[in-house]
């Protein structure tokens, strides 16, 4: 059973993006919303990936593995902060 789609993005765009995006559709056989759809989609699936990976250099990650390793001894606003958390639970 297909999925009802209920959700609707209304854009605004030049002649030439929509002529572009006209013809991107033609040359791929779909339809400007699936072309569109599937565009953003594979777009924004990438922008959430690199924004959800970290990279790091060679120190960056020896210091990471340091303060994993032997982690520093909480602050009292650290305390505060886990005090006020578990009370919120």
């Amino acid at each position: 059973m297909p999925v009802l789609k209920k959700q609707r993005i209304d854009l605004r765009l030049t002649d030439d993006d929509k002529s572009m995006i006209e013809e991107a559709a033609a040359i791929t056989n779909q339809s400007i919303t699936q072309f569109m759809l599937n565009s953003a989609s594979e777009r924004a699936a990438e922008v959430i990936e690199r924004h959800r990976r970290v990279i790091l250099n060679e120190a960056s990650w020896a210091r990471v593995m340091e303060a994993i390793s032997n982690p520093p001894a909480p602050t009292e606003k650290l305390k505060r902060a886990a005090k006020r958390l578990q009370e919120m639970e």
